[in-house]
C-alpha cells in the first residue's frame, strides 16, 4: 500500500472500488507505546483513531478531529488475538514527550491502519489489523523496528490465516 496514512487511503480505496472486497485484512507490523503489549507480540485492532502530533503538543489544533473507527466484531471474534486500540499518526513518533501524549486511550501505533479502516467504514466493509510488534515508539524506534520487522511480519501473517482461511 506504501508508507503513511495518504498513501494508504488512496491505494484502499482504489483496490475496495476495484475488487469490491466482501472484508478487509490489513496485515503488518506496529509499534508499541510504552506499557503497550511486548515485541513479538501479535495483536488484532479493536479500536482505530488518529491524531495529529502538533496538536497532542498543543502546538496547533484540529476543528473536527475524525472520529475513532471500531475493527469489524464479525473479524475480531474469529481471532484468539489480545485487542488493541491502534492510533495511527502522520508520521513515526520518535519523542518520548509525544509518544506519551498520543498513548492516551492507545498502546499500538501503526502509520497506514486508521486510514484504510476509514476506507472501509465509509462503504461498510468489514475491517481489522492484523499487527505484529515490533518496537516500542520512541527514539529506539527504527533501530527496534529494523531488528524485530521480519519476526513481526511473519507473526501477523501466521495469526491472520485463520480469517484467510475463513474467506
Amino acid at each position: 500500500m506504501g508508507v503513511g496514512p495518504i498513501a494508504a487511503a488512496t491505494t484502499a480505496a482504489r483496490i475496495i472500488a476495484e475488487r469490491r472486497p466482501k472484508a478487509v485484512i490489513l496485515i503488518g507490523t506496529a509499534g508499541a507505546y510504552v506499557g503497550g503489549p511486548a515485541i513479538g507480540t501479535v495483536i488484532a485492532s479493536e479500536t482505530l483513531g488518529w491524531s495529529y502530533g502538533v496538536a497532542a503538543m498543543g502546538l496547533g489544533y484540529v476543528p473536527r478531529p475524525p472520529q475513532p473507527i471500531r475493527g469489524a466484531a464479525s473479524l475480531l471474534d474469529q481471532l484468539d488475538l489480545p485487542r488493541h486500540a491502534v492510533l495511527t499518526t502522520g508520521a513515526v513518533t520518535t519523542d518520548p514527550t509525544l509518544a506519551d501524549r498520543l498513548s492516551d486511550g492507545f498502546s499500538v501505533e501503526h502509520l497506514e491502519a486508521y486510514s484504510v479502516a476509514m476506507a472501509c467504514h465509509d462503504v461498510g466493509i468489514p475491517f481489522v489489523a492484523i499487527l505484529g510488534i515490533a518496537n516500542v515508539v520512541g527514539p529506539g524506534a527504527h533501530v527496534e523496528w529494523l531488528a524485530h520487522r521480519d519476526e513481526a511480519q511473519d507473526a501477523a501473517r501466521e495469526a491472520a490465516r485463520t480469517l484467510v482461511e475463513a474467506g
